[in-house]
């Protein structure tokens, strides 16, 4: 059996051998094919591409189609042999361009996969390549849309699109304007939807895709549309809906004109809601709101009730006030309603009426306000203006402003007069508003004397004191009087005693009383008193009259107190300089300065010792005769 097996081969080997030997036995045939094709169904023809090189010069060329069920055999196509040609497609093939395959009148059954086999005896090659039968889909139609569709902002079917008999499956987009929207029917899983694929009978596909969107009222009146790309056209087929969409009034956009009463053509339009304008303007508020259906709107004031004035107007958008008011200012209210499968809705929006006006006085103080002395004094003025007024008081004869209220802890015959409350804008264009008060100050008698506390009078010459008195109700009775030497209070007699007094009334309401002593000598060297009676008290004020001596070479000395007091500090800073110099000495002798610049000498350490001591020397001694005055006049 081994040795059969054995003589097979080599049989078979030698075989081989000797058929390569043969002429031509070396020829061999390379075939390509492709690209694959696409065709459209009912297309007149199309050429599957096939090419050889062979060293033999008719090979036979044969066309095969594979078979849709794998198993099956190949359908014969196109069979040339000994230059005749078989096929089974009854005439609608030929071969073009050596071994290319024109399939003409094509149809749906003409798709599929074709086999180009080129062969000469032992010698074979094949190659395949795919056609697809294209069939364009329907034109997109749109159904399942109802306007109007309210505007919810919930996701919802708003329309469904369709297209018919497409091959391979159409694409179908949906867009609102040129936005690309993602949605469609059945697929993913953020409910944004996909696309619904159903098989034909015919071998092509409907395509169905929803549009799924939560519209708002900015989708009114936009243009969506359903878009089919496929192959077999030459360019998108779309269909389109107009968006009709119920939405509730969006809040109101208020504007407000207004024109001055002087030029009444001069209008200016503002786009807040606000204006501003003065008495005596008309102003007018138009409304409007963003609604469908449109909104019904209405106009209410905000503020003190829902009636409006009786200067106002309106239609069926706007409110005019004329004549504008101070009571006009406020806020006025537009309210849009509409109502959307029977839900009504609504919505509103304020808009402010400012009405600029002059200050006016409100609560103005009293023409005239009387106080006790030593009392305190509040007055209040009250003003109103827009804008708010400052207010301000001033006294009759003094420029500088007084804050508002007129506040006084503790009056005084200085806080008689007249004062002003003065009620400015910060509008330039609006006039002060004013309102006067005389403040009248009841009380005892105040007393001022002149010169203060003490006079220096020269021996035998005259000596004169002024004693000025403000007094409300006037002073009834004013007198000098001085302390004796034994204490007690006397009453100065004019005429007696070198004393004369004399009274005069000066400027503002004021009396003087001006007392004089005649060759003053030792004994008017007293205290006096300037004394005022009114029927609501008594007012005094003292003042001595001291000894003012000439001590020669023009210079001046006082008796009593003041020349002891110089003395005292002029011998206190004596004593300062003195302790200062002699701190400085022995600091210097303690380092050695002195030794120093006297080269070490005793001698000049002497002469210094002797030095100090003329100068601490030269201090001199307290004496209650040492002339102050004299000392200053010497610096």
């Amino acid at each position: 059996m081994a040795t059969a097996r054995v003589c097979c081969a080599f049989l078979c080997s030698a075989y081989a051998f000797l058929v390569c030997m043969l002429p031509g036995a070396y020829a061999t045939i390379a075939v390509t094919v492709g690209p694959n094709k696409q065709a459209l169904k009912g297309a007149e023809s199309v050429v599957l591409p096939c090419q050889y090189t062979s060293d033999d010069a008719a090979p036979t060329v044969r066309w095969w189609k594979e078979p849709d069920i794998p198993g099956q055999q190949r359908a014969r196509v196109y069979h040339v042999t000994n230059g005749q040609a078989f096929t089974g497609y009854d005439g609608r093939t030929e071969i073009v361009d050596q071994a290319s395959l024109k399939l003409l009148n094509l149809g749906m059954q003409d798709e599929g996969t074709y086999v180009c086999s080129v062969e000469k005896d032992a010698d074979y090659e094949e190659g395949s390549v795919r056609l697809e039968i294209l069939v364009a889909p329907n034109p997109p139609s749109i159904s399942s849309y109802n306007p109007p569709l309210e505007a919810d902002n919930k996701r919802q079917v708003v329309a469904r699109c369709t297209s018919e008999g497409g091959k391979p499956e159409a694409t179908l987009s949906w867009y609102n304007g040129s936005q690309l929207i993602s949605g469609g029917l059945g697929d993913d899983d953020d409910d944004q939807g996909g696309t619904l694929i159903q098989d034909r009978d015919d071998g092509t596909f409907n395509i169905i895709s929803d549009l799924i969107v939560a519209l708002s009222r900015y989708d009114q009146g936009q243009q969506y549309f359903c878009q089919v790309d496929h192959p077999a056209l030459d360019q998108p087929q779309k269909e389109f809906i107009q968006m009709e969409v119920l939405y509730p009034p969006a809040e109101p956009l208020v504007q407000s004109s207004g024109a001055g009463s002087s030029d009444p053509v001069d209008q200016v339009t503002v786009t807040t809601s606000a204006v501003t304008t003065r008495e005596g303007d008309t102003v007018t508020l138009t409304c409007s709101a963003d609604s469908n259906p449109p909104a019904e709107l209405t106009w209410t004031r905000a503020s003190g009730g829902d009636s409006l004035p009786n200067n106002s107007v309106t239609d069926d958008t706007s409110l005019t006030l004329t004549n504008l008011g101070r009571t006009d200012s406020g806020d006025y209210t537009c309210t849009a309603r509409n109502v959307i499968n029977g839900n009504p809705y609504e919505s509103s929006k304020n808009a402010t009426v400012n009405v600029l006006y002059a200050p006016v006085i409100l609560q103005p103080p009293s023409p005239s306000l009387e106080v006790q002395a030593k009392q305190p004094l509040n007055v209040l003025c009250t003003a109103d203006g827009n804008p708010p007024p400052k207010v301000v008081w001033q006294k009759d004869g003094d420029s500088k402003p007084l804050p508002n209220p007129l506040q006084f802890n503790s009056v005084d015959y200085s806080v008689e007069g007249t004062y002003k409350c003065v009620a400015s804008s910060s509008d330039p264009s609006f006039s002060e508003a004013m309102a006067t008060t005389m403040v009248d100050v009841k009380g005892a008698p105040s007393v001022q004397v002149k010169p203060q506390d003490s006079l220096a009078a020269i021996m035998g010459d005259t000596a004169t004191i002024e004693c000025t008195i403000l007094s409300d109700p006037s002073a009834q009775n004013i007198y000098w009087t001085y302390t004796d030497d034994n204490g007690q209070n006397q009453t100065v007699s004019s005429g007696n005693g070198g004393y004369s007094v004399a009274e005069e009334d000066i400027a503002d309401g004021k009396r003087k009383s001006t007392l004089t002593i005649n060759n003053v000598n030792s004994g008017h060297l007293k205290v006096y008193n300037c004394i005022a009676e009114n029927n609501m008290g008594t007012s005094s004020q003292a003042i001595s009259v001291l000894e003012h001596e000439v001590i020669g070479d023009g210079l001046e000395r006082n008796a009593g107190p003041p020349s002891s007091v110089a003395i005292v500090i002029v011998l206190l800073v004596l004593i300062l300089i003195a302790v200062g110099l002699g701190a400085g000495v022995w600091f210097a002798k303690k380092k050695g300065f002195l030794k120093g610049l006297s080269g070490g000498s005793k001698s000049n350490g002497n002469v210094q010792k002797d030095q100090q001591k003329q100068s601490m020397n030269a201090i001199p001694d307290h004496d209650e005769d040492f002339d102050a005055n004299h000392v200053d006049a010497a610096v």
